[in-house]
Order: structure tokens, then sequence, then C-alpha cells
């Protein structure tokens, strides 16, 4: 079960009515907050006091089980209506960081291991910022109009979510890269950045009908935002506050940016430090179970890696319950993919161990020009002399489990969350169809159009403490999200025809229809567990059965199949983060759009720059530890194997037949736990989550997994100990020290990556000794050649 406290759901309105004020004007609910985040607490006779440490501790230690106790206990619930976002240096600020937070993502994507911009750091940026912009005299108009005022927390978070809307690297920057790289075609540049505002701004649409489901309700916690909400009235709740946690941000932030400097170019052995390696440097076997500091060497077991920007921050704040699973997920993984490498399953010794491009049957990479038309066509004649692609058994194994994956969490949230989702569905019931026609003769359908003027008020389990405060300002209207939906396709369509995708109208429009039905399972997910993986496989599966034999149409069907889904998730988010922050959705809707606008432009001119210099290391099957094209190949690799000769080889008969079955395996993963749970509810098999589970079953398939150890250590000891036995640390500090991290390894990776490794110019390695194995692994693993 996704949520283990029905108690999270219920607001005791006979002790705190919405509209119940103290002497001072205020909520109490809200004088917890002070008491974790602040250390003070605001008292019985209205006067400010300093708690007893051991006393704020026993409160943290006591207050912060449920959802409702989280959320009103560590977040205020109070607001300032007067605040306004929309100011000159709001927007300067939001545009700066979107601009840096689309170069970054991009530069990112094609690194050995993924990693995410982190808003947190985005949230300390803006606050540095506009702080700053603040100092401006306000002598005259024009110094007023420069600086309105302090810098007030709306301002920010319009700043941030219109910095992190940008921060993000499109999907469809994937396909114009692999288009370059292995079709040597380049659509025009509005064509490629009319293509990435669409596909990015199509989730956005559908979203709007949402809101009420996977946003009041306090079951729909959103936990990787909870330190973004915190952070936020934190940084303007107490400005001495304030600035004692900068302090230690900024001592953090220079650590680490000075430390990243020794792993990324100095000392790249710190990457992935295994005794293993270091003790028998001549063993395939030793390099397939303990190397992990290169991309796709190997699986990285007890390997320490010392580098932040592969071991993340995430971690720090995921619950203990996704943690719990995704580990359960890692050790099912490690052993999955030592079976079939060694049990030779799908030949899998003729290929490399971990790899995601494709073979030919004597192990060497796959010519798909061989197979393909001038039209990026498959020719059958072609295809049946030149022979079937293969896959990596590693890879084929994590397409499985995805598979798997995608159906057991649909099935998961119908077991465990059909309330949850049920309202979405009432449309469909003859009682919904009834309504709509009645609706529609009467002239009340036309209300749909206009949405609510304000945000309404819910009942029952819907509400929430923070959405009851959120009633002050307009909702969007339903209708700016029909319009972005509708622009979206329209641009859509016209970019697919336009670029010759080969992709027909009607498929297009299928596959916006499946990005809408997934986000109705996915979204609640990760509302409530905080994880969430994007699933391309099932959809580049649907896409190579309406329009087989064509890879680039599979790959823009997968574009507004799985981007879409995406981004429509992140919409969610966004709008939750604005319910804690207080910050008006219709700002919300006009910071994300416009991110997501200058996003699209940075995002492809990054892109042409690195896949023009960093070409041949991109296409290369193992890349570097500093550059890798595991993402463009996985990409193209299930686009050929897909939509170019998909039936025959996932079909029956195929050799990767079990693939496709895969989807209605999941179909029965969760169904025991959840029939267990109903007849043993004292065994906790709720607390089962398959979707993370099978998920990560293939996890190791691709990247640097010398990360995982201290990844797993780091967030056990953040959630389980200090959260549980150290709460009044882990409410001070657990927050700034994440965003310190990640803000420290971004700076500096921003700056190599430009000064020395290559981003936009020639490389400049460091000098050759023992600690850069230049010619092999770093971790000092033999380098298996296959």
């Amino acid at each position: 079960m996704l949520d283990n406290s029905a108690s999270d759901d219920k607001i005791n309105k006979s002790d705190y009515p919405s509209d119940y004020k103290d002497s001072k004007g205020a909520n109490p609910i809200v004088s917890v907050y002070n008491d974790i985040a602040t250390g003070t607490v605001e008292t019985v006779n209205g006067k400010d006091g300093y708690l007893d440490p051991e006393q704020a501790e026993l409160a943290a230690d006591t207050t912060l089980e449920t959802n409702l106790q989280l959320i009103t206990k560590t977040l205020d619930i109070t607001d300032d209506p007067t605040e306004s976002p929309y100011t000159f240096r709001a927007f300067v600020v939001g545009l700066g960081l979107a601009s840096f937070g689309a170069v970054i993502a991009e530069i990112f994507y094609f690194k050995p291991q993924t990693v995410n911009v982190s808003t947190v750091f985005l949230q300390i940026v803006a606050y540095v910022l506009g702080e700053a912009m603040a100092l401006i005299p306000r002598w005259g108009p024009i110094g007023r109009f420069l600086n309105p005022g302090p810098w007030n927390q709306k301002e920010h978070i319009f700043a941030t979510i219109l910095g992190s809307s940008a921060a993000v690297c499109a999907l469809g920057t994937e396909q114009l890269a692999v288009q370059n790289l292995y079709y040597g075609e380049s659509p025009n540049p509005a064509s490629a950045i009319f293509l990435l505002f669409s596909s990015q701004c199509l989730g956005y649409g559908f979203v709007g009908f949402m809101r009420k489901a996977f946003i009041y309700p306090t079951k729909m916690l959103w936990p990787t935002i909870l330190p973004n909400a915190s952070l936020f009235q934190t940084l303007h709740l107490d400005k001495a506050l304030a600035k004692r946690r900068l302090k230690v941000f900024w001592w953090v932030c220079g650590a680490v940016i000075i430390w990243e400097i020794v792993p990324q170019y100095i000392f790249p052995l710190t990457i992935g430090i295994s005794i293993f390696c270091l003790a028998n440097q001549h063993s395939a076997v030793f390099t397939h179970l303990f190397g992990g500091s290169n991309g796709d060497e190997g699986l990285g077991l007890l390997s320490w890696c010392m580098d932040w920007q592969y071991v993340g921050t995430h971690q720090f704040v995921l619950p203990m319950n996704t943690l719990v699973n995704q580990l359960i997920g890692y050790f099912g993984c490690v052993a999955l993919t030592i079976v079939a490498y060694y049990a030779n399953i799908w030949d899998a010794k003729k290929f490399p161990f971990l790899a995601q491009a494709l073979f030919s049957t004597d192990g060497t990479v796959y010519d798909q020009t061989k197979i393909l038309g001038p039209d990026n066509k498959v020719d059958p004649v072609k295809l049946h002399e030149y022979g079937l692609p293969w896959f990596a058994t590693s890879n084929a194994m994590s397409l499985l489990t995805m598979n798997i994956g995608v159906t057991a969490g649909i099935v998961h949230i119908i077991c465990w969350n059909w309330d949850d989702i049920k309202d979405l569905f009432t449309w469909a019931t003859p009682s919904g169809a009834r309504s709509i026609i009645t609706k529609a003769r009467t002239g009340g359908g036309l209300r749909f159009w206009k949405g609510s003027h304000n945000v309404k008020k819910t009942t029952g389990t819907e509400s929430d403490p923070h959405f009851e405060a959120m009633r002050a300002y307009k909702e969007a209207p339903t209708w700016w999200y029909m319009c972005i939906l509708l622009v979206a396709i329209a641009i859509g369509l016209v970019c697919t025809y336009e670029q010759k995708t080969g992709l027909p109208w009607w498929g297009f429009l299928i596959s916006c229809l499946i990005s809408l039905t997934l986000c109705v399972f996915y979204a609640p997910i990760y509302g409530i567990t905080g994880f969430y993986y994007k699933p391309i496989t099932a959809v580049q599966m649907i896409g190579a059965y309406l329009v087989p034999g064509r890879p680039v149409a599979n790959m823009m069907f997968t574009l507004y199949g799985a981007n879409s889904l995406a981004q429509g998730i992140f919409m969610l988010e966004d709008l939750k983060l604005s319910q804690y922050a207080k910050l008006p959705p219709r700002a919300t809707f006009v910071a994300q759009v416009l991110g997501t606008c200058v996003g699209s432009i940075l995002n492809w001119i990054m892109m042409n720059s690195i896949v023009k210099n960093q070409r041949d290391t991109l296409l290369s099957v193992e890349g570097t530890s500093v550059w890798s094209g595991q993402n463009v190949q996985t990409y193209n690799a299930q686009a050929v194997a897909w939509g170019g000769a998909g039936n025959e080889i996932f079909g029956h008969g195929g050799t990767y037949q079990i693939v496709p079955i895969g989807l209605a395996i999941g179909i029965f993963v969760p169904l025991p736990f959840w029939i267990g749970h109903k007849f043993f509810p004292k065994l906790r098999l709720d607390y089962i989550n398959t979707f993370i589970i099978t998920t990560w079953l293939g996890w190791l398939s691709v990247g640097i997994n010398s990360s995982l150890l201290p990844y797993f250590l780091f967030g056990f000891f953040a959630q389980f100990y200090l959260r549980r036995y150290r709460a009044v640390f882990f409410a001070k500090y657990n927050l700034i020290v994440t965003a310190a991290i990640a803000g420290g390894v971004q700076i500096i990776v921003f700056i190599l990556t430009f000064a020395v490794l290559g981003g936009g110019g020639p490389i400049h390695p460091f000098p050759t000794w023992w600690g850069n194995n230049v010619d092999g692994n770093n971790d000092r693993c033999l380098k298996v050649v296959t």
C-alpha cells in the first residue's frame, strides 16, 4: 500500500477549523513549524520563546510520523496574499536560472551517469540573487521598479519554478541527437525548437483535469518537493536564521566544489574504489561483478564512489519505504544480471556484459544503415541479408523488467489506491455520462471552459490544510490548460510531417492518449512514494505495432507518448509545491510555460554543440568517464529494434518474445501481496511496492554503478537514523546540506566541462599518472573487450 497511514487524510475540523484564528490572528497549527525548523515556539500566551534543545528534539521525534503531522509541523500554513510574484527582478532571476539550468541539464544528459539539476540549488541561487537585487537603491521610479521592496517568498518561488521548468533535458533533444548521429539528418532550427516546445508542453495541457485528485489531498504528499517547500519558508521566516544556514550552505558547497575537481579531473580512481579490482586486475569476472567506475563496466558490488555527481542527493529526501523497495530491487537486479550472463541466456557471452547498442550475431556493433532504405524505413530484403540485431543480455533483461513494471504500477494503484483516482473516471460511468448530457442541454457544460474562479473547497479525505489556505487565490482556468493542449498538439502534428518522420496523424494522436492514460496511474505513485520511471519501452512497443518498419516514426511516437507523461507529472509536482509554499496557481502556470520556452531553445543549442564536438565518443560503446552516448544509443537501439524489426525480434518465435509478454506478467505481480495483506495484515505486505522493485530489477544495465553502496548507506542514515533519532538536526540541516552538495557539484561540473573536458572545444586532460588510468578502467579492473 502506497500510503501507510489512513489518518493522514483526515483533518480534525472541530479542533482546528480552517477559519479559526488565535489572539494574534494566526492558526495554532502553524506554531509547531517553529518548534522543528527554527527552535522557536509560539506559546499559549502569544509570546515567542526558545525551546530547550531536548524539548525540541522530543517534540520533533513524536510529531513526524504521519503525512498530516509532517506537512503541518514542518511547513508554515499562514500566508500573505498581498505579496506579488510578478516583479521585474523575479523575471530576471528566473530567466537567468532558466538559462543556466537548461545548459547544465543538457550537459549532464551526455554524461556516463545522468544527473538532474537540483531544484534546491536553484532555490539558493535565486535567494542570493534576489536579496542582492533588493539592495538596489530605491531612487525614483526606476529604482522602485528594479527594487519594489524586500525580496519576498512569492517572488522567490516564481523565479525558482521558472528556472526549474527549463532545467531539464527535453527528450526531444535525444531524438534530434539520434537523427544527427545515426541518420545524418538535422531538422532546421525553427522546426527543432517547436518540436521541443510542443513535446514539453503537451503534458501541461491534460494535468489541468487532475488537480483535484493529485494536488489537493494530503495523501498526495509529493515527498521530493518537501525540501523545497521547507527551504522557501526557512529562508523567509527568519533572516538571522537564514544567514546562519546560508553560511552552512556555502561552507559545504565550497568544500564540494574543491573536492569534485579530484574525482572529475585529477584522481578518477575515486569514482569507484574497489579493493577487489585493486587486488585482481586481470579477471573479467571481477570486472563484471566489482567494476563500476566507468560507464557500462560492471555491477560495482561493494565499490565506494567518492564522486557526488554520481552518488547524488535524492536519497536524502526519499521516504524510507521507497529506499527499502529500491534496495530489494537492487539485490534482485544483481542476481538476475549475473545469472543471465553466466547462464549464457540469449547468447550473452557473445556481447558486452553491459551495453545499450545493437549488435550483430558475431558481437560487432550493428550497422543499421545496411537495413534502411532512403526514407529511413527498414528494407525487408536488406534486413534478411544482413540479419536481425541483438541486445546485450543485461539490456534485454532491463527491457523485460521495465515492461513488467509498467503494468505492475498500474495494477498496484488500482488495488491499493483506487479511491484516490476513481473520480477521474466518473465521466465513463452511466451516471457520469448522464450528468454531462444534462449539463450540455442546459448550457451548464460551458462552465467547463470557464474553470474555477477560486480554488474550490473540498471535504473529507480530499482536503488539506495547505489547500484550505490556497482558497484565497484564483485557480488557473481549465481553458488555459486546454489551449496549451490544443496548441501543443497542432505544433506537434506540423513538426511530425515537416520533419518527414513517417508517423501518421492518427498514430500521433494515439501517443497523446497513451500519455494521458498513463499519467492517471503514474502521477499518484510519484505523489505518494517519490519514485518515477518513464515507461519508454512499453510505449515503443505499442508504436512498433501501430507503425511497423519506421524507426524515426517510433521515436516520435515515444516522444509524445512517454515524455509528455513526464512533463505532466512535473507540472503536478510544481503545483503541489505552490500549494505548500502559497504561490498562486496562475503564477505557477505562467512560470512553467515561460521556463519551458527558454529551456527548449537552450537545450537545442547545447545538444548541437556537444554532438558536434564529441561525435566519436557518443557513438562508441563504452564512452569515457566524462562523456557517454548511452542515452542516445539506447533510444536509437530500441527505435530500430522496435520500430524497424519489432515483429521479427519481439513477435511470436522471435529471440526476445518474452519482452512484450512482460506487460502481461506485470498485471499479476502485485496481486499476491494485495490478497495476502487482506488475509494477513500484520505481515505489512502493503509496504511492498512492486512497481519500484520490478523497475529496479533492470537498474544496473547502464551507467556508472559504483555509486549504489554510498547511495543506500547515506539514504538510510538520513531517513532512518537522523529523522528518527536526531529529528531537530534533520529538520535544520538535512535540506541545506543536500542543496549545498548538489549545488557544488553542478557549479564545478559546469566549469570543468567547458574549461577542460571538451564541452565547447578540445579536451585538456590531466597528466597521466597512476590515479587516472587513461587506457583502462578508473578502478583498475581489467578492461574487457568482447
